[in-house]
């Protein structure tokens, strides 16, 4: 009876990590699964961080390939020396990502980034489901019940203002991270 569950579970958090926009967070949906169908913690958990790092995965793989096309020359030069420096300084790269995992906020605008900048996603990838692992834990835990259906999570964050104003600036902070000359600003810290 819960394989049909799990299976949809892991479907729906799959598909909304590879959208871009407008997706609620992850560990609501997870939380309800939880609550809806009586699911143990643990395994919804490993199915939400698994599956959420590959929808990123996937993300990072199409803005590299399709989205990038949109950017000027000069933001993709841009990207590109941010990849370079976090590539070639993973000590800094990991503890960021692990520490920016741990907040309940959208992560498809790093992935986004990332595959603008091709950043090694594998490194990106696990430093993302480590911190995944931990949060959701944390949050789906801490949430006793959080909607009554996936139908009312996804339209009350539809109707809420704020989530929509969170991600236009997500994207307006894509847009100017791709106008500073990040080569000048990296050689200066490095």
């Amino acid at each position: 009876m819960f394989l049909p569950i799990y299976a949809l579970l892991a479907s729906t958090v799959l598909g909304m990590n590879i959208i871009p926009v407008l997706m609620p967070p992850t560990w609501t949906v997870l939380a309800f699964f939880v609550y809806k169908y009586d699911l143990m913690l643990i395994p919804v958990v490993l199915i939400g961080a698994s599956c959420a790092t590959l929808g990123r995965i996937i993300l990072a793989a199409i803005s590299d390939k399709y989205f990038r096309r949109i950017l000027s020359k000069d933001s993709q030069a841009n990207y590109l020396s941010i990849g370079q420096y976090l590539n070639s300084h993973q000590s800094v790269t990991v503890p960021l990502i692990i520490t920016y995992a741990f907040f309940p906020i959208p992560s498809n605008d790093v992935f986004i980034a990332a595959g603008f900048a091709k950043v090694n996603v594998k490194l990106l990838a696990m430093s993302f489901f480590v911190g995944r692992l931990i949060s959701y834990t944390f949050w789906v835990s801490l949430t006793q019940k959080f909607g009554d259906g996936l139908v009312d999570i996804f339209s009350r964050h539809y109707s809420r203002g704020w989530p929509i104003a969170i991600e236009i600036a997500g994207l307006l902070i894509l847009y100017f991270i791709g106008k500073i000359a990040w080569k000048k600003v990296l050689a200066k810290i490095s």
